[in-house]
């Protein structure tokens, strides 16, 4: 376990410095549940505030994700998982050479008007 753990944190600077040389930045953080546990294996969407360059990304096992080598700019990040879904966190800004950390919090999707019974 011990070993799994350095291993991410060593993945997690190599990308970093990698991003620094390249003149990028990085979006990372956590997704939790309604108790501020975290989630794994869910869905994280992140999007350029003007519409394009969509990712799609999943939480490890600590429910940690991360977004490297974008361009210095505004970001949108939420995250989904079996029925529940977070707010758009909007208005990520990613600055070059610099990890940008979130925390998205998943509640209980609301059912769809389309979803009802004529």
């Amino acid at each position: 376990m011990r070993h799994k753990y350095l291993s991410a944190i060593f993945l997690c600077a190599a990308i970093a410095g990698a991003s620094v040389a390249a003149g990028l930045g990085t979006v990372g953080g956590d997704v939790v549940d309604s108790r501020g546990k975290p989630v794994a294996d869910a869905r994280v969407t992140l999007q350029a505030s003007g519409g394009g360059h969509v990712q799609m990304s999943q939480t490890n096992a600590q429910g940690r994700f991360w977004f490297a080598s974008l361009p210095e700019g505004q970001y949108s990040v939420r995250a989904s998982d079996s029925g529940r879904i977070s707010e758009w966190r909007q208005n990520v800004w990613v600055a070059t050479g610099r990890e940008t950390d979130v925390t998205l919090h998943l509640k209980q999707a609301k059912p769809s008007l389309s979803a009802t019974r004529p």
